[in-house]
């Protein structure tokens, strides 16, 4: 029960559709008692030979109109708890997927899709069964098993109430004993529905790698234990479940019994009579109900504490980047400044940037290379805010500090290329516009031919209207880099950052794409990271990062002259594009071997 304290937040903001719902049960557990004095009553007139037509009619009647008031009232109830209870679901649903979008990169390093899924679905619909059928069974049985033993203490006896009820208190501690036994094995088996949620994604998602590598009977073995670990702590939890039921049957069949042997020595006494004997079994019987509901309440509500105790430690992780509240005025400009101390992923043993300070004026481009594994990647993640800088360090927009800046008005500002490109399912034209809904058809061509992929769109059956797979499957790696490229260009972001978006371009689609940045994007701010040193001759200023620190930097004249790790770079570059450019074959495009 401890979960209904949990959750009362979300409890009273449907108080009302409860309170409804609650008086509907109450009114239909009063109701309920009527058929079955009903039925005492012609019972005793049949044994008295006083019962005439008229009295039959009208007792039948009255029990036609009970059974019609009952069906009315319990859909009022169960439309209203249920209603609520989607309702919640619902609200948690939106706060979970917004804790996910808020919840930085480092989370999604130790947490899998598959477990993260299993909590957004299985765990869900657990909580959501206890706010509507938890609470339902809890109210009823508690509502209708009062009003029942109330009927049979002042409609019938309240002697014989008291000794058919003997066997009951014995339910509490048996169902105490079967909760605690339920609660570890739902624990368990919620656990390896993520496992099993993880392993199928894993293998569906990775489908091309396992066919290549030929590892399907690996995967499926794979698949085949999780699988076996899901059923095995199901049937477990079934087990425990099982028990309910017929514990609750057996205590309900003797207090049966003794209700029988009782009654009918009372009857022998002259205490009640055979009619009203009839009534308070008909009572009892509905007591089955309740005590039934009472067990599986009970069920229900370690299977919704389960699940929320595995939803709070959601709840419960650190956001570690806290949003501003300040936003950029609309004529500041599209310079930034680095000034990073230091920087340290989380349990990493080394810093992955140290000391690390430069400058990107407004209009300008300043590239970032190095070795793999240098920070590059993590300047414009941090740049992003994906990662919380330490005091010690910081980072500007139009002079202003980034931490005090909200989201919206950090990123209006910013267009990121990310190194790998992440499509989302729609058309081309859709994934382009991203960024600018509302773009025009004819903003979107032109960002595709700035991007260099306007004609490989255009040769496509649907052209721009063409469907991507997830992931954008259906497309080359080059072509994905270039969409990407293209949403970012559509952006109104005066500043972008480009993290190696020319990588798996072939040498004439990258030289292209360069002299179309360079012709119409001039003016925006570049921070361009990249290892083809080509695309960096005309930066204004290049670093050179190696192990997190700067190492070099300069112009491309400057840093070729100093002959250090980027001379002997371009140098290996340079020799390597005349041996390409003197191959024969290299007219075909590299982007082919991309394609399925």
């Amino acid at each position: 029960m401890n979960i209904l304290w949990k959750l009362k937040a979300y409890l009273k903001m449907y108080r009302r559709h409860y309170l409804i719902a609650f008086v509907a049960l109450q009114v239909v557990a009063l109701i309920n008692l009527v058929p079955s004095w009903l039925i005492g009553r012609i019972i005793d007139g049949i044994s008295a030979d006083t019962l005439d037509t008229q009295t039959m009619i009208v007792h039948v009647v009255g029990i036609i109109v009970a059974a019609g008031a009952m069906y009315g009232l319990r859909f009022v109830w169960q439309s209203k708890l249920y209603g609520a209870s989607i309702a919640i679901t619902r609200v948690i649903r939106s706060e979970l997927f917004h804790k996910f979008s808020q919840l930085p990169p480092a989370f999604y390093t130790r947490r899998s899709t598959g477990d993260l899924m299993a909590h957004a679905t299985n765990d869900l619909n657990a909580v959501e069964e206890t706010m509507g059928m938890g609470i339902m069974t809890l109210v009823d049985s508690l509502i209708a098993g009062i009003t029942v033993i109330l009927g049979m203490i002042f409609v019938v006896s309240g002697e014989l109430t008291a000794v058919a009820l003997l066997p009951f208190p014995l339910l509490v501690l048996i169902t105490r004993r079967y909760g605690v036994k339920l609660h570890k094995a739902f624990g368990k088996a919620q656990a390896a529905f993520s496992g099993l949620t993880e392993e199928t994604r894993e293998t569906v998602s990775g489908i091309r790698a396992v066919r290549s590598h030929g590892i399907g009977d690996r995967q499926t073995q794979r698949f085949g234990k999780s699988l076996a670990d899901t059923v095995e702590t199901n049937l477990t939890v079934a087990k425990v479940d099982a028990a309910f039921a017929p514990t609750i049957q057996l205590v309900y069949g003797l207090s049966f019994v003794i209700a029988l042997g009782y009654g009918a020595w009372l009857i022998q006494q002259g205490s009640i009579t055979v009619g009203l004997f009839t009534t308070f079994t008909l009572y009892l019987g509905q007591l089955l109900g309740p005590f039934m509901q009472f067990g599986w309440q009970f069920n229900v509500f370690q299977r919704g504490s389960t699940s929320w105790r595995r939803l709070e430690q959601l709840f419960a992780e650190n956001v570690e980047v806290v949003e501003g509240d300040k936003t950029l005025p609309k004529d500041a400009d599209a310079s930034m400044s680095f000034d990073i101390q230091s920087f340290t992923y989380q349990k990493a043993n080394r810093k992955a940037l140290d000391n690390v300070k430069f400058e990107l004026p407004s209009g300008g481009l300043v590239g970032i290379t190095g070795p793999t594994g240098s920070g590059k990647s993590t300047l414009l993640h941090l740049a992003l805010r994906q990662f919380q800088l330490d005091e010690s360090s910081s980072i500007h927009v139009a002079g202003m500090p980034i931490e005090s800046l909200t989201f919206n008005s950090l990123r209006s500002k910013l267009a990121w290329v990310p190194q790998k490109p992440h499509l989302f399912s729609g058309t081309i034209a859709e994934n382009i516009a991203l960024g600018k809904p509302d773009a025009s058809q004819s903003e979107i061509e032109h960002v595709a031919q700035m991007a260099g992929i306007r004609a490989e769109i255009e040769a496509m059956p649907d052209g721009f209207n063409t469907p991507l797979r997830e992931g954008g499957t259906n497309l080359s790696g080059g072509q994905k880099q270039r969409l990407t490229l293209a949403r970012a260009l559509l952006s109104n972001a005066e500043i972008l950052l480009l993290d190696d978006p020319f990588s798996a371009l072939d040498m004439k689609t990258e030289v292209q794409v360069r002299q179309n940045l360079r012709a119409h994007y001039s003016h925006k701010t570049m921070l361009l990271v990249t290892q083809r040193l080509t695309n960096l001759i005309e930066a204004d200023h290049i670093l050179v990062l190696n192990d997190g620190q700067i190492e070099e930097q300069g112009s491309h004249h400057q840093l070729v002259a100093n002959q250090g790790w980027y001379s002997v770079v371009y140098q290996r570059q340079s020799q390597l594009g005349k041996t390409v450019n003197n191959n024969p074959l290299n007219g075909v495009n590299s982007e082919e071997s991309d394609h399925e």
